[in-house]
């Protein structure tokens, strides 16, 4: 489908704008509603709620004009979804910001939006407030900054009924706010009118969110990236609420996301975005299924699947996704049956043993005079090996133990109330002393989520990588050393008197890969190594670490909420809830057949990138009242006797 913009319907409200109003596009007068960028599907839905045309931002910065959205053209259809997906700095939060007049002073904008016959790109802020919570609602990706913490959620959702409705009472707008809770599934709604927003958890301050939004029944929503940091099986309910929101306001839907699953679940009609540019754009059938466009074909290509395993590396490239999917349509290869069965690690030496591992956490009451009054059990009696070459993965949801786990590990046993053992190299390092414990520490190494925060600003690639080899008196050619390590990770060599800032998200990950193989390490600590990084880098990593695997034989203990990338890279898995390993087994196994109640739920919840595949799944919900918190007799708090005795009847 073309992306080619309408020059007909081009507005440039930049040049029209008298000087006091440049940097914000001068006010249009209402017009009837655009022609349609397709007259089928407009005698098919009607009239589009929403026409934007040729919709242009621009910000100044140091090096030059930022082109974030060049030309943008869509119709938005009542009761119709549209999904909006590309990488970071594509331009897709920018043009809803856009639409709704959200955008700094300094931001030039140009082109037409039109909600109706009003157009929206050139009002006022004071002008733009009727239509912002009326007419469109926004559902902000970060919850927490997008509701007041002094306010409570009662307060907030009142306001932003009363802001468009004066003669609303007080007594009829806490009504409705109430309605609005429990339509979103806020548990005890009464009494979440009275919390505030520091007491809920994540998503249920995304419900929250999404009760304001959709508040005023608006024409439509927009929603930006609304389930990014939440639990997979959080953010399915969270999809579940908004698809439940859109159908009983009749509101039309933009669905920003980068999350290719989310969109082949959501939406109607797609639009790619790369840089700025409306690259493709069509049903979702014919972009999920016929894609034209290079960088459409490589998005597609680089999202590891749950549904399917292939030997193939990821697609990382526009170049790389054209020539597999020609090698795909010519019958070169099948993507059902290109995996071969699990690899037999028996034979290779373990490298970590895990035995009946317990880890607990003081339960303390009282302002001056703490005194324990139970226990939180983060790990519970988890046993686990891990051979030469060999990835286990553990996952779960947030709470469920698997970063205190990788930590007690790292630690070596050094943390207080800890029981089990830890095996590296044939020793039980819980029973070390802290001397001996240095000397395995060269045995494991960790690379951590956030590598812009895991690597020293001050200090160049050079000196980040030589660090570790200082540290533990290698008695090589430091030099040498560090640049076969940047060539290791596929990276310049001549790089290395950079600093952290210079280099890319994925860049970074790779500094932090090769810091952490500096002192050649049997064992490899992963938390979360590709959960920052976009579709096409995290490939890009995740190739690299299976190179890294088979050249150097290192084995690694991967944690990660992203099960298709665990399908992808582990060769066992286990699943953590509450602090237990509930289920454990290769991944080909526990994927295929899962057994426990919690790992069909997580499962179930993980969006698959194809249409007909996501929209006809069966979603499994999974209830527990079980806790990892242990009180001692007699000091139960009030709260948790009640509940426990409603949990009985």
């Amino acid at each position: 489908m073309s992306t080619e913009t309408n020059p007909q319907t081009a507005v440039t409200a930049e040049a029209a704008a008298p000087s006091g109003l440049r940097g914000h596009a001068a006010r249009i007068a209402p017009h009837t509603p655009h022609p349609p960028l397709d007259p089928e599907s407009a005698a098919r839905y009607g009239n589009p709620v929403l026409s934007v045309r040729d919709l242009k931002v621009r910000f100044p910065s140091e090096a030059g004009v930022v082109h974030a959205v060049n030309g943008m053209d869509f119709d938005l259809y009542p009761g119709r979804s549209l999904g909006i997906v590309g990488e970071s700095g594509s331009g897709k939060s920018v043009t809803s910001l856009a639409i709704m007049g959200l955008l700094p002073e300094y931001a030039s904008v140009e082109g037409s939006a039109r909600l109706g016959d009003a157009e929206l790109i050139g009002l006022t802020d004071k002008e733009m407030s009727r239509h912002r919570g009326a007419d469109i609602g926004m559902i902000f990706q970060d919850p927490l900054s997008a509701l007041t913490p002094v306010f409570s959620i009662g307060y907030q959702l009142r306001e932003a009924l009363q802001a468009h409705d004066r003669k609303l009472s007080d007594r009829a707008a806490n009504e409705r706010a109430r309605e609005l809770l429990e339509l979103v599934g806020i548990p005890n709604p009464e009494r979440g009118l009275k919390s505030y927003p520091h007491e809920f958890s994540g998503g249920m301050r995304q419900r929250v969110v999404i009760a304001i939004a959709i508040a005023n029944n608006p024409r439509v929503i927009i929603a930006d990236e609304p389930t990014t940091a939440l639990d997979v099986t959080i953010q399915a309910q969270i999809l579940e609420i908004i698809a439940k929101a859109q159908e009983e306001t009749g509101s039309a839907l933009i669905m920003i996301t980068h999350d290719m699953g989310v969109v082949a679940g959501v939406a109607d009609d797609v639009i790619v975005m790369k840089n700025g540019d409306p690259v493709e754009r069509g049903t979702v059938e014919d972009i999920f299924y016929h894609p034209q466009n290079p960088y459409t074909i490589k998005l597609l290509s680089a999202v590891p699947r749950i549904d399917r395993k292939s030997n193939q590396p990821l697609v990382t490239s526009e170049e790389e996704a054209v020539e597999y999917r020609r090698r795909l349509e010519a019958g070169e290869f099948d993507e059902e049956t290109e995996a071969t069965g699990p690899k037999d690690f028996s034979q290779e030496p373990v490298v970590l043993e895990v035995n009946h591992l317990t880890k607990k956490f003081p339960i303390l009451k009282g302002a001056f005079m703490k005194r324990r009054i139970g226990w939180v059990h983060a790990v519970n009696d988890i046993s686990f090996n891990l051979h030469r070459g060999e990835t286990i993965a553990i996952v779960g949801e947030s709470g469920s133990g698997k970063s205190t786990t990788l930590l007690e590990i790292m630690d070596m046993g050094a943390g207080k109330d800890l029981e089990g053992e830890i095996i590296i190299a044939g020793k039980d390092v819980t029973k070390l002393s802290r001397r001996e414990r240095r000397k395995l520490r060269s045995h494991i190494q960790m690379v951590f989520q956030d590598p812009m925060g895991a690597l020293d600003p001050r200090l160049t690639v050079k000196d980040i990588i030589a660090e570790p080899l200082q540290s533990l008196g290698w008695e090589g050619d430091i030099d040498k050393r560090v640049s076969d390590l940047m060539h290791l990770v596929e990276l310049q060599p001549e790089m290395i008197d950079r600093f952290p800032a210079a280099f890319s998200g994925g860049q970074r990950q790779r500094i932090a890969i090769a810091r952490a193989l500096a002192t050649e390490p049997e064992i490899l600590v992963l938390d979360e190594p590709v959960s920052a990084l976009d579709v096409t880098i995290q490939a890009g990593v995740l190739n690299l670490l299976e190179k890294l695997k088979v050249e150097l034989g290192v084995s690694y203990v991967f944690v990660s909420h992203d099960l298709a990338v665990v399908h992808h890279i582990a060769d066992k898995v286990a699943v953590m809830y509450l602090g237990e390993f509930v289920e454990t087994g290769p991944t080909e196994q526990v994927f295929a057949n899962p057994q426990h109640p919690y790992t069909q739920s997580l499962l179930s919840a993980v969006p698959i990138p194809d249409p007909k595949i996501e929209r006809h799944r069966k979603r499994i919900h999974f209830e527990s009242d079980a806790t990892n918190v242990v009180y001692d007799e007699g000091k139960e708090p009030s709260a948790y006797l009640e509940a426990k005795a409603k949990a009985n009847k």
